[in-house]
């Protein structure tokens, strides 16, 4: 076994969670190897010092003292969850004001030169002979849609603010 493999295995040596057989490799290696035997040594003594070392319980003030300390956060952070209720209702808030929401559009592109004078050929289909049935598919596929939107933000944003 090489050294490098030796010195990797060194830290479950000395706590005793090393198994049996590479144990035994390790012992090997060792009886041959003065420069891992020193290392093993250094090692041992650290920590055997650090166990020896009694752990130290903070003040109950001392929590409060690092939180008060640290700075404070200066942008706005939205919940991730916020996307699950914002998605559907500005869907909602398009749909019912899409008219204004077209003519103002359309105003902007006039202003900066943009034509659009090709779409004047699409007209909005006859709606006289629509079931019920037919009637209902529309909201539901709207639904099914905002909540797909609604879970990819959510996980974005979850991803993203959980992240750092």
């Amino acid at each position: 076994m090489s050294c490098d493999k030796v010195r990797g295995l060194f830290q479950d040596y000395v706590t005793r969670e090393l198994g049996p057989g590479k144990r035994r490799l390790v012992d090997e290696h060792l009886l041959e190897c003065e420069g891992c035997r020193k290392e093993l040594a250094l090692m041992s003594a650290i920590v055997s010092s650090l166990d020896s070392q009694s752990v130290l319980e903070p003040s109950a003030e001392f929590s409060h003292r690092v939180m008060s300390a640290l700075p404070r956060q200066s942008r706005l952070v939205l919940s991730p969850w916020l996307s699950l209720v914002l998605v559907p209702i500005l869907g909602g808030l398009m749909y019912l004001f899409r008219v204004q929401l077209a003519t103002g559009l359309l105003g902007v592109l006039d202003r900066f030169g943009i034509d659009l004078s090709g779409l004047a050929q699409f007209q909005m289909p006859d709606l006289s002979n629509i079931t019920m049935l037919q009637l209902a598919v529309v909201p539901l596929a709207a639904v099914v849609l905002g909540l797909g939107l609604s879970i990819g933000t959510a996980a974005f944003c979850w991803r993203y603010y959980s992240e750092g």
